[in-house]
């Protein structure tokens, strides 16, 4: 990837939390916001879900061997290859807009698991923090693993191929965004089912506003790590290298 300073890399991020910060200060009301009783809540909450999002990162390579052996067949979209050229040049819209968008969609989908974890409360029981974190990971950490290994293949160069059509398309606009935005149409449908109009759109606002920073710090992060192991990464997907003028 292009290399740029962490500091405008992470901006989004941090203008974003900032925000929220200085809102919940101003209005003194958090919890009406931003899903927690305290200022301090949304610090620990970000941290939280940072984490939770960043830490299958380093799985990162036994799941591309995993996704190596699984493309020997074409059952699903077709054949996984490689291109001879991989995209490694930092995209401000696909790291700060398209990959957080696709974890904010594929995380809705979880909607009421989601909504219960982000009224995290600094001055709850650590029984019930300790639930709520355990429901915020068996559904946050598949989301990471899922957007993780999609993206290594579209940075990778790696592409699905279709012998019948001699279709070549990026995973990322084959599967990275096609099953985001279904998934996401599906829980938005049914926040809108569970409260009115006007209280699920309030809904929507703040979860994107709370998921948004933790998905950019999580894009940035990705980006990082396979710019530092392409070259292992690269090992763990044995796959046919096909000629092609494919550049997205």
């Amino acid at each position: 990837m292009k290399r740029v300073t962490t500091g405008l890399a992470i901006s989004p991020a941090i203008l974003v939390l900032i925000l929220m910060l200085m809102i919940s200060l101003v209005t003194g009301h958090p919890q009406d916001l931003f899903f927690t009783r305290s200022t301090r809540g949304i610090l620990v909450r970000t941290v939280i879900v940072t984490l939770t999002l960043v830490a299958p990162i380093g799985i990162l390579p036994s799941v591309l061997a995993l996704a190596a052996n699984l493309a020997k067949s074409e059952k699903f979209f077709g054949q996984l290859v490689k291109a001879t050229t991989p995209n490694r040049e930092f995209s401000k819209s696909i790291a700060w807009i398209l990959r957080p968008l696709q974890g904010i969609g594929l995380s809705i989908v979880f909607g009421e698991r989601f909504l219960s974890f982000l009224e995290l409360s600094v001055g709850d029981s650590y029984a019930r923090l300790l639930v709520r974190l355990t429901l915020f990971m068996m559904s946050g950490a598949p989301v990471s693993l899922f957007l993780s290994a999609v993206w290594a293949l579209d940075d990778l160069g790696v592409r699905i191929y279709n012998k019948k059509t001699g279709e070549v398309r990026t995973t990322g606009n084959s599967v990275g965004t096609v099953l985001p935005l279904i998934a996401g149409a599906i829980g938005v449908s049914g926040l809108f089912q569970h409260s009115s109009p006007l209280d699920a759109l309030r809904d929507l606002l703040q979860i994107v506003m709370v998921l948004y920073p933790p998905y950019v710090l999580f894009a940035i992060c990705h980006g990082e790590f396979i710019r530092r192991r392409t070259g292992v990464l690269s090992g763990k997907l044995l796959l046919r290298r096909i000629e092609t003028n494919v550049s997205s």
